[in-house]
């Protein structure tokens, strides 16, 4: 079609007045189809107009726009009770759409669509778009939220964007083995994956200043009497916790006992810390 597709409320009355402004009392029905609509492989010049349509479906039947290519796509219909809403491989520049339009979790497929920009009519919050993205993908797929991602970006929302990639890493966590899961835990629990990099200088603060106190009473004979450096609680915790970095203090005292085991787990968490913080830094540089 060189224009658009509306499936939009029009007046019912004299079909002789197509095209003109309906008299005053004209009764105006909405769009509504009892059975699957299938517009697959459809290319329309303007938009696919879909507002405060209705569709009727039974569990085996489709509103199917799979390989839909357009400009504009305006979902703002009913939200099906049953059937699917298929999308896969649609090329939209523009997705015009309401939060309470989309069918919920096992209805909705999205493979391989693609839309350049979101226009929300109405309340459409981060949490219900993720929803949205969840809806599609009964089992992981990176995909739909790599593609919201870029979208929010390109709108310049760039705190939307990095909570979107947070949720794809906690989505894909789920499908780790044990070890696995319990890595992205700690990872999510330290710095978020590395997407809210400012916790790792809270932690690090947090446990410089908790290690500085502790060790301020612990005993500490030299490894080496007759050379060694000016005991600092303070440099030897930071040591401790910066992986790769000498402070010239770690190696210089003995600790035994419950701190040797204190020392071990200051090492861990700054390993944990130092590279979470890598690998959100690697993500960010690659974004770029």
């Amino acid at each position: 079609m060189g224009r658009t597709l509306y499936l939009t409320p029009a007046g019912v009355g004299n079909p002789l007045l197509s095209g003109t402004t309906p008299a005053r009392g004209t009764r105006i029905q909405r769009f509504e189809s009892q059975g699957g609509v299938r517009l697959d492989d459809g290319r329309f010049g303007d938009a696919v107009d879909l507002e405060r349509a209705r569709f009727l479906l039974t569990d085996d039947q489709d509103l199917s726009l799979r390989r839909v290519q357009t400009p504009e796509l305006r979902f703002l219909g009913d939200r099906p009770q049953r059937g699917q809403v298929k999308l896969s491989g649609a090329r939209i520049a523009i997705l015009v759409d309401r939060a309470g339009s989309w069918p919920g979790p096992g209805s909705l497929h999205m493979g391989g669509f693609t839309y350049e920009s979101l226009v929300p009519r109405g309340p459409f919050p981060l949490t219900r778009r993720l929803d949205w993205v969840a809806a599609a993908t009964a089992e992981y797929n990176p995909e739909p939220y790599e593609r919201l991602a870029s979208v929010l970006r390109a709108a310049g929302e760039d705190e939307d964007a990095r909570e979107v990639l947070l949720a794809k890493q906690r989505r894909r966590r789920e499908t780790l083995p044990p070890a696995g899961k319990v890595w992205g835990y700690m990872q999510d629990w330290a710095v978020a994956y590395g997407y809210r990099p400012g916790r790792a200088a809270v932690w690090m603060a947090v446990l410089w200043a908790a290690g500085t106190l502790a060790f301020a009473h612990a005993e500490h004979p030299p490894v080496d009497p007759g050379e060694h450096p000016s005991w600092s609680p303070a440099l030897f915790a930071l040591d401790l916790l910066l992986p790769v970095i000498d402070l010239g203090q770690v190696g210089q005292w003995q600790l035994r006992g419950g701190w040797q085991w204190l020392s071990a787990v200051m090492i861990i968490m700054g390993w944990i810390l130092a590279t979470t913080v890598a690998a959100g830094a690697t993500r960010l540089l690659r974004r770029s």
